[in-house]
């Protein structure tokens, strides 16, 4: 029997790990004197020694993609985006932290003032995800102790494998492999570098990669396997962030009401829906200690007016404004959604971060405006691209009370949903050849699924 790990069969792969390495370890060393200046923010008396344990970590990380049950195409595709994320990691990432101050410092270094005490994970509750992303963080110190980098480079592994799942999500629908779509997602600049950080956002994106993957395989094929993976998902995202475990499960109430099953079957999934979705409900209003919907206006109101606080927003918060009751609400939410999912437009922040962002937003734009041109109606209605858009918009609906007073905040927190939006844009946006078909292959004649 052939090996499929064996090592003559690799040559490029190894190549790339190994001359990967040894160049960023060249030019590491070289740096270190300028790696301890711009980290003078860390808690970390020893920033070189740290360093380098960031990146033996990362050599390390990148020669077990080797092992990943993945096709080799797979494999060397992922060492070309591991050995991007830890450029992007171990390099620009350093200025970053210099110039501002940033949570993830804390979390490094309440993990590491713990001990040996375990405390485990927890869903609900006050500050819940800052208290899971800490324990997790104590138990990643147990692979490189004492390493800010180390952390790093392994929150920007999570965002690796969230991103390869959100491209698995699109093979499954799309019936074949496109590896121009894994590259446009992994090399998508917001995804590049906001996975790749050390805080909850790539936690909350391996979350939802793994609830997109879990949703396709369940609408798409009709396989109740995935069903453990879509909660996976959500209970990861939950665990950061409870109150999307309601963004994630009202978007399959819809599919489940619209869906071609049975009466019994519908009841089941139904019940199984609409359990999981009372349970985030309530959740999330015990985290916020709501009781009445004015209690949900007033947390509103002080939510948004809390991110519209120019301390926060390093030059990228906006003037706030109250609602005036639930009907301004509802009259905010059509800029409110464009705002979290369009903006900052060129121009609006003046920084390198907005600068690339306000480009990646005009993209955007043009590809809604193709999809909007090109799209039919029944294309809509194909359960998969309904469940796309219904939790794009129930995203936004909810996240248009957080961006809309700081722009900063607006892309970061679009992680969370770009790879389902950019797929569902570049698919609607697609030409028409009238000479075939271009819908995807029936669920009985898809075999792909994670190689």
């Amino acid at each position: 029997m052939t090996n499929q790990f064996a090592i003559h069969r690799k040559p490029g792969a190894i190549a790339l790990v190994v001359a990967g390495g040894i160049g960023l370890g060249l030019v590491s060393f070289k740096a270190l004197d300028i790696v301890s200046a711009l980290g003078y923010r860390l808690p970390q008396e020893d920033l070189a020694t740290d360093y380098l344990k960031g990146l033996a970590w990362a050599i390390v990380l990148g020669l077990s993609i080797l092992a990943w049950p993945v096709s080799e195409r797979n494999k060397q595709d992922l060492l070309w985006v591991w050995f991007a994320k830890s450029l992007v990691t171990l390099g620009v990432m350093l200025f970053y932290e210099w110039n501002y101050p940033l949570d993830a410092h804390g979390y490094f270094d309440e993990s590491r003032q713990r001990g040996f005490e375990w405390e485990g994970f927890q869903i609900g509750g006050e500050r819940s995800g800052t208290y899971n992303l800490t324990n997790l963080c104590w138990l990643l110190q147990q692979l490189v102790p004492d390493s800010f980098h180390g952390l790093k480079v392994s929150f920007a592994m999570l965002g690796l494998v969230a991103v390869y799942l959100f491209y698995r999500a699109a093979v499954l629908f799309l019936g074949h492999e496109d590896r121009g779509i894994f590259f446009l997602l992994a090399f998508w600049p917001t995804v590049l570098f906001w996975s790749s950080i050390l805080g909850k956002d790539p936690l909350v994106f391996l979350g939802i990669a793994l609830y997109a993957y879990g949703a396709v395989g369940w609408i798409h094929l009709k396989k109740t396997r995935f069903l453990p993976v879509l909660a996976l998902g959500v209970m990861v995202a939950m665990a950061m962030r409870v109150w999307l475990g309601v963004i994630m499960f009202l978007p399959l109430v819809m599919i489940v009401l619209r869906g071609k099953l049975n009466i019994g079957a519908k009841v089941v999934f139904g019940l199984l829906v609409g359990v999981a979705l009372w349970f985030s409900a309530g959740q999330f209003a015990a985290y916020f200690l709501l009781e009445t919907t004015e209690e949900l206006m007033e947390k509103t109101e002080s939510v948004s007016a809390g991110f519209a606080d120019p301390g926060k927003g390093a030059g990228s918060s906006l003037e706030f404004q109250e609602y005036e009751g639930f009907g301004g609400m509802v009259a905010f939410l059509p800029a409110g959604i464009f705002t979290a999912l369009f903006r900052p437009l060129p121009g609006e922040v003046l920084n390198v971060f907005g600068f690339f962002a306000s480009l990646e937003n005009l993209v955007v734009l043009s590809l809604l405006w193709l999809a909007v041109k090109r799209t039919r109606w029944e294309e809509l209605k194909e359960p998969v691209v309904m469940w796309a858009w219904l939790f794009v918009i129930t995203w936004s609906s909810v996240y248009a009370f957080v961006s809309s007073y700081n722009l900063g905040t607006a892309s970061r927190y679009r992680l969370q949903i770009l790879p389902v939006m950019i797929c569902l844009l570049v698919y609607l946006s697609r030409r028409r050849a009238p000479a075939r078909s271009l819908v995807p292959i029936t669920p009985t004649s898809c075999p792909v699924g994670p190689r």
